[in-house]
């Protein structure tokens, strides 16, 4: 009777197939980029707006490679207690890759795939882990 039938693909499996890790980095950055973002990572130091441009760039062409169309920003949003793993509950905003051409001239602007260093460094808002549904930057979610 299901002879026939053909095995639908489980999505859930190909979870983190592509993740843009500290390997993909090395791989694709420019070594003294790759170099001053894994040091900023460790002493806190700001990064450059330069270095900043050069690796959303390198992530977006990567991602395109990829096939995506859009990416996720895993966090844990502050909800009370210390933040320790036992009271913590993991929140996922999705965001694409595209925008529009604000520099069109047409009424109806147009859609273009870009992925601005903006949306990764800077911040967000996120009611979830504020009272007062502040900013606060992208990296510092607890």
């Amino acid at each position: 009777m299901f002879a026939g039938k053909k095995a639908v693909a489980d999505e859930l499996c190909d979870m983190s197939a592509a993740v843009f890790n500290d390997e993909t980095m090395k791989a694709r950055l420019p070594s003294r980029v790759y170099s001053r973002f894994r040091e900023a990572l460790v002493t806190g130091a700001p990064t450059s707006e330069d270095d900043m441009k050069t690796i959303a760039e390198c992530m977006f062409t990567w991602a395109r490679e990829q096939g995506a169309v859009s990416f996720a920003h895993w966090f844990f949003p502050i909800r009370g207690g210390s933040g320790a793993s036992g009271s913590m509950c993991g929140a996922c905003k999705m965001d694409t890759m595209i925008d529009l051409d604000w520099s069109s001239p047409e009424a109806t602007k147009p859609f273009k795939a870009t992925l601005p260093y903006e949306r990764l460094f800077f911040g967000e808002t996120d009611g979830s882990s504020f009272p007062n549904g502040g900013l606060r930057a992208t990296h510092t979610a607890a």
